[in-house]
């Protein structure tokens, strides 16, 4: 060993030091009162009674480690490896389970936010429809002019109206070439459907959709999306049409979820059309033009028995309220958010609002969705006739205040014929009723298609110069005759 003096206040003050690599320095006990010694920790202390240091290690002694260090025989690798992988796959755990634990608790917080948005957006529908009624009459009273509430009319409204998606699935690859912005995914069925079309609809009553059918046609699927937010998928089997009217029912399932159940248990609320509407009453259309859903718009009711060549069973009402591509099967409705009709068509020669637009009639729309949902299907009267319309010199021969149909052709078999009406016969009334002098065949065939089957008619007839009364009981209107 070799020594190394410091200077010191007394000669005999020597430090020791040893060759081990750890070292450890502690104090002498008060044995050694003169000195400080640094010792390896694993070469245990001469007893306190031995005043005799031990002997220095020579040279090759202080290279040879195996002399202090104790065997391990092998133990010594698994003290090592066993806590290094504990270590290892703590840290693996870490680092897979962290990130998932911060994204299931993100998923769970933002599942969370949006029930709180809905519930809290539902809340506010059902509160604004609630008090809506009562400060519409209160305006009612106070002006005449009832624009000022339109701000109610639109609250009351809002809970029934809802966005119909027509879905279909992708028959061909190149059908979704450069449409994969229009794909939809449904959990529901685990498919991607393209969206068709886009339409409106109202909540009937609770669990019932009124729509057109041009909405739904040709659909696989359909969406129904709520004012709240919330949506559901429906399949074709749950859907009722009436193409001569261009209407459709959609009945949801029984078992819906606690939130759309509360969402499609609002009713609308009919007006008379025949007797509450008016030409120049304001009018206010409601649904999803172009897929912006929920935008409402005002004008008038302009004209009332419109007929066109689609709908010729049904007399529109016209408004200058501005209807667009995805208005149709949405409400039109009055002033105090009663529906007068169901938004059906256009007129135009750009494909958007120029200011003419129609709506099946409200009183028309209840009856026929009443049958709907009773039947499934819309049973009309019918006598089995072909027809036309009595030429303008022979009415004014005839000296007819109103107008006439003409019997072409009365088919073997059918109601007509059975009854005794003759090819010739000029109808003139049925059940006392005159026949309009304005397109007076469409007049007519709405008059026998409002009726249902079994039903005993009288019809006025002029046969030859005879006029004649003949009671004819109606049959059932073929499904596919137009």
């Amino acid at each position: 060993m070799n020594d190394y003096r410091l200077p010191n206040d007394r000669d005999n003050d020597t430090i020791l030091i040893e060759p081990p690599i750890i070292l450890r320095m502690e104090l002498d006990s008060p044995s050694y009162a003169d000195g400080i010694h640094v010792r390896p920790p694993i070469v245990p202390f001469p007893p306190a009674e031995s005043p005799v240091p031990p002997d220095p290690p020579g040279p090759t002694d202080s290279m040879d480690r195996s002399a202090v260090l104790p065997e391990s025989h092998g133990n010594g690798l698994w003290h090592y490896v066993l806590p290094t992988m504990f270590l290892t796959s703590m840290a693996l755990l870490v680092i897979y389970a962290v990130p998932y634990l911060l994204f299931h608790w993100r998923v769970m917080d933002a599942h969370a936010d949006a029930e709180g948005a809905l519930l809290k957006r539902r809340a506010e529908l059902k509160a604004e429809a609630e008090h809506a009624d009562e400060r519409l009459e209160l305006l009612d009273k106070k002006v005449n002019l009832v624009g000022l509430g339109f701000r109610e009319v639109a609250r009351k409204i809002a809970p029934v109206v809802v966005n119909v998606a027509n879905l279909r699935e992708p028959l061909h690859p190149e059908e979704i070439a450069g449409r994969k912005k229009m794909l939809f995914y449904d959990p529901e069925t685990d498919r991607r459907y393209l969206q068709h079309g886009i339409g409106s609809g109202i909540v009937l009553k609770p669990g019932v959709i009124l729509t057109n059918y041009h909405v739904v046609k040709g659909a696989h699927r359909l969406r129904i999306l709520f004012a709240s937010g919330q949506s559901i998928g429906l399949n074709m089997n749950a859907i009722s049409v009436d193409e001569r009217t261009d209407l459709a029912i959609l009945t949801l399932p029984d078992n819906l979820p606690a939130g759309i159940k509360e969402d499609a248990s609002h009713t609308a609320v009919f007006a008379d059309s025949d007797k509450d509407v008016h030409v120049g009453d304001w009018a206010l259309a409601m649904g999803s033009p172009h897929g912006l859903r929920q935008t409402v718009t005002q004008g008038i009711i302009s004209a009332k028995g419109r007929l066109l060549p689609m709908l010729d069973l049904v007399e529109l009402l016209q408004t200058d309220a501005a209807i667009n591509p995805g208005n149709s099967g949405g409400p039109l409705f009055d002033q105090l958010g009663r529906v007068v009709g169901i938004n059906v068509a256009i007129a135009t020669d750009n494909g958007g609002n120029q200011g003419i637009g129609f709506a099946i009639p409200s009183n028309t729309a209840s009856k026929i969705a009443e049958q709907l949902i009773k039947h499934g299907e819309v049973p009309r009267g019918y006598i089995g006739i072909a027809m036309e319309d009595l030429p303008g010199p022979r009415a004014k021969t005839l000296k007819l205040e109103n107008g006439g149909v003409l019997i072409r052709e009365v088919l073997k078999d059918e109601a007509g014929e059975k009854a005794g009406l003759k090819v010739g016969d000029i109808i003139l009334r049925i059940n006392k009723e005159a026949i309009s002098r304005f397109e007076p065949m469409h007049h007519f065939r709405q008059l026998i298609a409002n009726l249902p089957p079994g039903d005993e008619i009288s019809l006025d007839i002029l046969r030859g110069t005879n006029r004649l009364t003949i009671i004819v009981t109606l049959g059932k209107r073929p499904a596919n005759l137009r």
